[in-house]
Formats: structure tokens, sequence, C-alpha cells
């Protein structure tokens, strides 16, 4: 019974978690080990998620209770997404993936399928999420899990551009959590939709949605929840000049997400905090919260690329792990290929195996020759001589094969373009050596701001090019500004000169400017050049209109 009400109703969940307790030396080896897995579920849902991570560790180190040492092993996936251990969880949930398959109980199938879709979403990986969504949503059709699958499908579709606040599903999942009793999960999905209203201005019609949930959320004082609810409601009043109003749940936000550390809640708090007291002319304060704002947004930029990177490493590790499975493969074929030679002729074996050790080490050595031989072309024919970044030949075949992807699977992908300003001058005024070694400092100040799969190339000249695939126009502007920002602060007294280094950049996505390379690179461009008229060392928006975006202005507009 508790098990049944651990969301449903988190008040009879607590109650029932203390009687049992109080029962606890009737009971038997592996109804206690039932029972901290209710009292570990019992403190992640109050945010002492450290405890829980203890007892979810031991039930899957020692109970003899397989199913329960699977739903632990689901918890730790689902702790470490909320504290954001990517790495750590996707370790778990690989496990739970490759155990999946043995899982006969219908209920605890839909779980692992449950808890892999939660963690895709919450990665930012929202195809994978969509997926086991559906997965689920084609496995049950009422209750919670129902519920859930619904919520999740929902998330990433929302993520993903692919659904709004007047979507049939959410009245339809809506719906399917009401009959289930999942209070939790209707004030969840309403929060996305009010997410929608307020990014379209519809400031009123968010706060009554959230206002319609407010006492629910407040009941069941779930803190992801209760921060999100309270961000939103901050927003929505500083639209619409409520500021004590605004000031107030932007207080109430950061309170609730001390526990959960830089996010989305937290950041929006302090950026409403900031403005208002901007407004009131209390500039010291404005002066805190911006401070806390910056620290906020940097924190939150690098969890976005610590996810990106957690997601790749498991990848690499996950072919690695295959690529070794083969090689075992291989080596025990030739091992049983070598004793059964051996049983048959020991002489003519020894022959052979001499035989072979020459071949190998012949082979080895042309192999070896021949693989210096590619990558000495496959320098020379994709990197740039002076920089070490990809040429421009090669960037395009990389980007066209890029767009072709994300297009297909309708996955944004946004274009960073720049030129470095008045670098004739630098070349004129210190020499052309002065200006290679400018060159080679910015590609590696830029490279190391991006992502592993970012495509990143010198166009000619002193004109770069960055093509981001998965990563939305937000991000895109985040990264734009990094680079922008590691290109003023190159230190010039290595080159024997003091001066200062600055770019002009264009930014664009699939959203504005479509799949094709060309018209890409060129709306980019348009917007570099908006960056160059409006005084160098800033960042442009491209826009259809023909009006583009400075960074300051899209940041306002999106706020």
């Amino acid at each position: 019974m508790a098990d049944k009400s651990r969301s449903s109703n988190p008040e009879d969940f607590t109650l029932l978690v203390d009687e049992l307790k109080e029962r606890k030396l009737d009971m038997s080896l592996d109804e206690k080990d039932y029972l901290k897995y209710l009292i570990a579920y019992q403190l992640s849902f109050s945010g002492e998620f450290s405890k829980a991570v203890l007892i979810y560790k031991d039930l899957t180190l020692n109970s003899k209770n397989e199913i329960l040492k699977f739903r632990a092993n689901l918890s730790l996936v689902n702790t470490y997404a909320i504290s954001k251990d990517w790495a750590t969880g996707l370790e778990h949930l690989s496990t739970n993936l490759d155990l999946l398959p043995n899982i006969k109980e219908a209920e605890f199938k839909q779980l692992g399928i449950l808890i892999a879709a939660l963690f895709y979403n919450q990665l930012g990986q929202y195809e994978l999420g969509l997926y086991y969504a559906n997965q689920l949503d084609e496995l049950v059709h009422e209750g919670r899990n129902a519920c859930l699958a619904k919520q999740l499908a929902i998330e990433a579709k929302l993520k993903l551009g692919k659904l709004n606040e007047r979507s049939s599903e959410i009245e339809s999942a809506t719906k399917i959590c009401q009959q289930s009793g999942e209070h939790l999960i209707v004030a969840i999905i309403a929060g996305y939709t009010a997410t929608n209203l307020i990014s379209e201005e519809k400031v009123t019609q968010a706060s009554n949605v959230l206002h319609s949930h407010l006492d629910a959320v407040n009941k069941i004082n779930y803190p992801p929840v209760s921060s999100r609810y309270y961000s939103l409601l901050s927003q929505a009043y500083y639209l619409n000049d409520e500021i004590v109003k605004a000031e107030s749940f932007a207080a109430r936000a950061l309170e609730k997400s001390i526990s959960l550390g830089n996010n989305e809640s937290t950041l929006e708090a302090y950026y409403i905090l900031f403005q208002i007291a901007e407004s009131r002319g209390e500039h010291q304060l404005a002066l805190d919260y911006h401070k806390k704002y910056a620290a906020a947004d940097k924190a939150y930029l690098d969890d976005v690329k610590t996810k990106h990177l957690a997601f790749q490493l498991a990848q690499h590790q996950a072919t690695e792990q295959r690529n070794q499975i083969d090689l075992l493969d291989k080596q025990n074929n030739l091992l049983r290929v070598e004793q059964k030679l051996a049983t048959t002729e020991a002489e003519n074996n020894r022959l052979f195996i001499s035989l072979l050790i020459s071949i190998i080490t012949l082979l080895g050595f042309w192999a070896y020759k021949s693989w210096k031989t590619q990558q000495r072309l496959k320098q020379l024919a994709e990197y740039d001589a002076l920089t070490k970044v990809y040429n421009r030949g090669h960037f395009t075949h990389l980007a066209e094969d890029a767009l072709k992807y994300c297009g297909s699977a309708n996955i944004q992908l946004s274009c960073i373009l720049f030129d470095l300003d008045k670098f004739k001058q630098i070349n004129d005024n210190y020499g052309h050596g002065c200006g290679d070694w400018v060159l080679k400092q910015v590609a590696k100040v830029c490279q190391a701001q991006g992502r592993k799969n970012d495509i990143f190339a010198r166009l000619g000249g002193e004109e770069f090019c960055m093509i981001l695939p998965s990563c939305d126009l937000h991000t895109a502007l985040k990264l734009a500004e990094s680079c922008r920002v590691a290109i003023n602060q190159i230190d010039t007294a290595p080159s024997g000169h003091d001066f200062t280094i600055s770019a002009s950049l264009g930014v664009t996505d699939t959203q504005l400017s479509g799949y094709s390379l060309e018209q890409l690179t060129t709306d980019a461009d348009s917007a570099m050049y908006q960056s160059k008229d409006d005084g160098r060392n800033r960042i442009s928006v491209y826009s259809p209109k023909g009006e583009q975006l400075s960074l300051d202005a899209l940041s306002s507009a999106r706020l």
C-alpha cells in the first residue's frame, strides 16, 4: 500500500512508512530490504539525495531480491539525474537496460522503460527520451505509468518543437493523470503549458494556469516542481508589471532550488531580481544579483556541456566494449585453431607459427607505414596547415553530412560565423608573422569553448565558422559569447607586440535559415556584417525580416 501511494498521496505514504518502521523488528529480511527501499524513496522525495543514494547502493550490493535490486538501481539513475551526476547515472542506466529483457514482471519492465525516458529527457537527449516514452505508452494505457509516459512524451515533444499548449495530447495526458490521482504530474504538465504561454507573452493565461495548481504544488512540496512554479509565476508577474509579487515568487524559487544546484529556475529568478533592483535604482543590489545570475548562467551552460560530454563518453565506452568483445572472440578462435593444429602435428605447427609471426610482423609493419601515410595525407586534405582546424573543403563535407542528418531527424543545428576585426591592420603594423600567430591563438581558444562534435573550420583569411549539431539558438549564442570573450582576452605579449584582438560574430540556426549549408552560412555572414556595422566586437543574430538582432536585444526579447 505504501509503495502504491508514493507520488499519488505523499502524506499517506509518509504515515505508512513511519508505521512500518515501528514494526521493523517483526519483519523478514526481504521485508526489511523493502522498507529500506521505501525509506530511500522518502528521503529522495524530501531532497535528501545523498542519504538516499547510500541506501540504494546498499540494496544493489546486498539484497537477495533481484527485482528490488533492479528497482534500487533504477532509483539511483533517477537520483543521479536530479543531482546532475550524468556520467554515473548513464552507467547505472546502461546496466538496467541490459537487464531489462530478462525482467518478466510487466510492472517492473514498465518501470525500467520509464526511468530510461525520464533520464534521457533530463540529459537533454529528447529524441531518446521520446523513443522510450512511446515504448511505455504502447505497453500501458491507464494508471500511474500511463500518466508518466504521457508526461515525458509531452516534455520531449515540447523541447523538440513538436507540440504546443493547444495540443489534444496535453488534455488527454491531464485526464489520464487526474484519473490516476497523480496530482504532481498534472501540475508538471500544467507547468509546460504555462512555459509556452509566457514565451508567447500570454502572461495572464499563464498565471491562471499556474495558480490553478499552486495549492497542490505547495501541498506536495517537491522542490524541483515548487521552484519551477515559483520561477514561472515570478516571470508572469514581472511581465504584467506586478513587481512586488514577482520579487516574492523569485525569492521563493531561489529558496526551493538551494538543494538542487544551478538550474533554469535559479537562473530566471536571479535575473528577475536583478531587473527589479535595477528598475528601483538599487544599483548595488542589482550588481549583486547580476553577479549571481552570471555565475548561475555559466554553471547552467557548463551543465549543458557536461550532459553532452557524459552522453558522448558513454557512447564511446559502449563502442570500446563491443570492440574488446570482438577482439576477444577473434583471439579465442585463433587459439582454438592453434590447439587443433598442435594435436595433429607439433613440428608443422611450430613452423606454421614461426611463419605466421613473420607474416604478422611484416603485415603489421606495412599496416603501420600505410597508416602513417594515410594520416599525413588526411592531415593535408582535411586540416588548415596554419591553425590545425578543418579547412574549407573538409568543413563543407562534414557540415553537409551534419545538416542532412539533422534535417532527416528534425534536430536543430546552429551556425556561428566570425571574422577578426581590423586584421589587415595587424598584418600591416606588425607583420604577417604576427598575423599568423593571431590566427593560431584564435583557433586555439575557440576550439576550447566548443563540444567534441562541433565542426570548426577556417574558411579563409581571418574568417572562421562553427557548425553546431543538436544545438538550439540560445545555446549557440552562449557559445558565441564565450568565443567572443575568449578572443578579446587573448594576451598578445608573447607575439612581441601590444594590441587587442576582437571579432564580429553572426549566428543563425536551422529554424531561421533552413538546412541548406549555403543559406545557413550566407545568413550567418549577413549577421556577422551587421555586427561590424554596429561597431565590431559583438554578436548579431540573423533575422529573416532583414533586421539582425544583437545578443543584448535577443536576451531582452527572450526574457
